[in-house]
This record gives structure tokens, sequence and C-alpha cells, in this order.
């Protein structure tokens, strides 16, 4: 099966590719890490999957930036079909990865939920007040989980009504699950009690698990774009049979 673009892509080159680099990253940053000691610190940073500003956030907001970018050539088909509702749609969902390209790149989402929690925390306010010192994981998923949560339902009902493409389908809901998953990991990233009971029933040291927890979580979101291209690709093919 092969993806008749402006390209000829091989599907299964693509999902293979979508799926080794992000794994690749994830194997060479534990690599990297694993003589930290022998490798300078500006080098392994570079590398460094869990940090923003080098070579893996490249990657995913690039990815990302793929994916808002096919998500605006579907929009362009319902545009030359005058569908209003669909075009408002797809703008959002597109708008929605090109706002997690520059996301990836600029820590967006967690340096507003920080100013955030600092006005709350400082002000009078006392429902962000108490929000902010109960909620026990990172600010970011308290202010942004619930728009997420709604543009994921969107494409939940885009996939139900639009999608005829069968693999298309699974490819995008593989991509949300990734995306679940990421969060979930996120969420248990930001609660000390999670690392230690397993710190206390293992040998694992505090650091290294932190940093495994967040390096395969930021591999998994990685593979979730890759899914989403790759089922965008095929929706978009799919619209012109």
């Amino acid at each position: 099966m092969r993806l008749n673009l402006d390209y000829n892509i091989p599907l299964k080159s693509l999902l293979t590719a979508v799926i080794t680099i992000p794994i690749f990253l994830f194997f060479f940053d534990s690599l990297v890490n694993s003589y930290s000691h022998d490798i300078p610190n500006k080098i392994r940073v570079l590398f460094d999957i869990t940090l923003e500003a080098n070579i893996p956030t490249w990657y995913s907001s690039v990815i990302a930036l793929f994916v808002g970018l096919t998500g605006f050539l579907i929009v362009q088909h319902y545009y030359s079909l005058k569908q209003t509702s669909k075009i408002i749609i797809w703008s959002i969902i597109s708008l929605f990865f090109i706002y997690m390209s520059m996301d990836d790149t600029s820590q967006f989402h967690e340096r507003i939920a920080t100013a955030w929690a600092t006005y709350a925390n400082s002000s009078d306010n006392t429902l962000s007040s108490t929000l902010a010192n109960n909620f026990e994981s990172y600010y970011w998923q308290l202010l942004f989980l619930p728009i997420f949560g709604l543009i994921g339902f969107i494409m939940l009902y885009v996939i139900k009504t639009e999608f005829k493409n069968a693999l298309a389908k699974k490819l995008f809901i593989a991509g949300l699950s990734c995306f679940v998953i990421a969060v979930g990991l996120d969420y248990i990233d930001g609660v000390d009690r999670y690392y230690d009971f397993i710190i206390q029933n293992t040998s694992i040291q505090f650091k290294a698990l932190e940093h495994l927890s967040r390096a395969v979580e930021e591999m998994i979101e990685m593979i979730g774009l890759g899914f989403i291209l790759t089922s965008l690709l095929l929706h978009r093919e799919s619209l012109y049979e």
C-alpha cells in the first residue's frame, strides 16, 4: 500500500520510521546518560530526550508541525467543497498540532501554568489558591487538560464520522492513546509518592527513575505523533478516491 500524495511514500517505510526514530532517540538518550561521567554535559544535553532545545525536541516539533500542515491540506479540500463546519473543525485540529510544535520548543504550557500558580498563591482569590495548593501534580494539567480533552473529543468525533480508511482510524486512535498514556505518566512524574514507593521497594535511584519515566513519556508521545501523521496522510488520500 502506498500514499499517493505529492510524494510516493511507502506506507510501511513511513510507519517504520515514525516508530523506530523515537525508540532510537530513547535508547541513545539512555546510552548517553549511562556514560554521563565520560561525556561533556553540553553534549549529553544535546541528546537528552527529557529536555528542550535539542535534537529530540527538534524531531518532535517537526512531526507536530507536519501533522498540523497535513490537517490544513484537509481543510483546503473542504474549502473547495465549501463545507463550513468541516473547515472549522479541521482548522481547530490543525492549529492544535501547530501549537504543539511551538509548545515543544518553548515549554509554553509549563511556563503559563507556573506563572498562574505563582499568581494564585499570592492573590486573594480563594478558589485559585485552593486549586493551586491542593493539586498534587504539575499545574499545567489543571489548566490545560480540560482544553486538550475537548480537542480530543473533537478528534474522536471526526474519526467516527469522516474516516473511511480503517487503518487510518486505527492509527489515529493509537496516536490518541499514546497521548493519554504520556499524560498519565506526566501526572505520575509530578507526584513524589509514586517514586517513593518504587525507590523503597527497588534499588533504583530517584534521578535514574525520574529520567526513565520522563524519557518513556517523551518516546510514547513522539510515536503517537507519528501515528497521527500517518493517519492524516491516509485520510487525505481517501478523500480523493
